[in-house]
């Protein structure tokens, strides 16, 4: 087998791509690579560029129960454009002194996250620096005296260091960014699905944060925040791949770099209600979340043992407590902003498990999914009934995709290698 590339990651018998990345054949003198990745076939509309050792592209939506086979490699879709820049970037060393983390929108959701972020030590965090942004530019600079005053008292573990940017600076500077820009939130008194609603409007707004991206060859994390968050998952890839006909180009975003944090609010909603009936130590250890972050959402007690009578109640605590903060009058994002971002990306960025959107079965799902690289969903024993209910969510989810045009239609066209 002969290696290319002198960096943490290796491409094996694979001259072409390699030679289109400037890598030379592997020097002996050096340590074994570690990741060697390997050439292989698949659609880059529906399935991640790169796929570490424990993710199966192929098993589609039946990632969610099945483990994919051991394998000591990793794989890439070598002729998809886009795929190069990744491939450069999973070469560099990680970060040795913590992540970057850029957050753009400051609103209510974004300013709940980032402070808790700020506020985190980094060695918990693993956050070394945080970059904000915000349309408004008081907002901005308040925010960045806000957040630049968080810190210990004599503490050894220092917080993140809190600095503004530009919205090129944001991803020329960061590792991962996380997208909480809205253009209106609802007001309480709105009923109804209220994430819907917000989709174009902050589907425009995401747009000239992907030119921007797609302008500096961005191929750290793309996190969407904002409602609603698959939607905006799947526009983020949709939209960075299409050029001006719609048509794939595969030269934007890879998918596994993309991911929605909605769900673990959700999944807490759930927790409290199990809370209150004294099952939530039993729920938090074998029970699960999976779907949107809206009424859609689908909770279990127990994947392998389910109750269905608990699993109903819990996803309809889910499903109505935003509802129930409306009607006293307020918005829901303290929970949203703490549940879903932070406490969830410290424990993404270390790769542990979380619940987040990920690309699976062709669009983005919630589910279990961890890091390695991409954010792939992770798999779980299940029921059959379990399995029947998911399978259902989700391809009435796929429709849904379809109306709104977040799909290609076109089948990926086989070129060979890109130059």
């Amino acid at each position: 087998m002969k290696l290319f590339g002198q960096g943490r990651a290796a491409l094996a018998d694979d001259p072409a791509t390699a030679g289109r990345l400037g890598w030379s054949l592997r020097r002996r003198s050096l340590p074994e690579p570690e990741v060697i990745l390997v050439p292989r076939s698949g659609d880059p509309h529906r399935e991640p560029w790169i796929a570490p050792p424990w993710f199966d592209p192929a098993l589609g939506l039946h990632a969610l129960r099945r483990k994919a086979g051991r394998r000591r490699t990793w794989s890439y879709l070598a002729e998809v454009p886009g795929v190069l820049r990744c491939l450069a970037r999973l070469a560099e060393p990680p970060p040795e002194k913590g992540w970057c983390i850029g957050v753009a929108g400051l609103g209510r959701v974004g300013g709940v996250a980032a402070t808790l972020l700020a506020a985190t030590p980094t060695g918990a965090s693993g956050i070394r620096e945080l970059v904000i942004h915000d349309a408004d530019a008081s907002n901005q600079e308040r925010w960045l005296l806000e957040l630049g005053s968080i810190a210990r008292w004599r503490g050894r573990s220092a917080c993140p260091v809190v600095r503004s940017a530009t919205t090129r600076e944001l991803f020329l500077r960061c590792d991962a960014f996380l997208f909480a820009a809205t253009d209106s939130v609802p007001p309480p008194e709105a009923r109804g699905e209220v994430r819907l609603v917000q989709f174009d409007p902050n589907r425009s707004i995401l747009n000239d944060f992907l030119v921007e991206a797609c302008a500096v060859d961005y191929a750290g994390l793309f996190l969407i925040v904002s409602d609603p968050v698959e939607w905006l998952a799947q526009a983020a890839f949709h939209d960075s791949n299409s050029d001006s006909s719609g048509c794939f180009t595969g030269s934007g975003l890879a998918p596994e770099r993309i991911a929605g944090l909605g769900l673990g609010v959700m999944w807490a909603r759930a927790l409290a209600a199990a809370r209150r009936d004294g099952i939530e130590a039993a729920v938090a250890r074998v029970g699960a979340a999976y779907g949107p972050h809206s009424t859609e959402v689908i909770m279990f007690d127990d994947l392998e043992n389910p109750n269905a009578v608990r699993s109903e109640r819990l996803t309809r605590a889910a499903r109505e407590c935003n509802f129930k903060v409306r009607d006293l009058g307020h918005l829901p994002y303290v929970g949203p902003g703490v549940s879903s971002v932070g406490l969830m990306v410290p424990s993404l960025l270390a790769g542990r498990e979380v619940l987040a959107s990920v690309l699976v079965g062709e669009i983005y799902f919630g589910a279990p999914a961890r890091m390695a690289w991409g954010i792939h969903p992770t798999a779980h024993r299940m029921t059959d009934g379990v399995w029947d209910t998911i399978a259902g969510l989700h391809e009435g989810l796929r429709s849904q995709a379809r109306s709104l045009e977040l799909q290609w239609t076109a089948p990926y066209p086989r070129r060979g290698a890109v130059s």
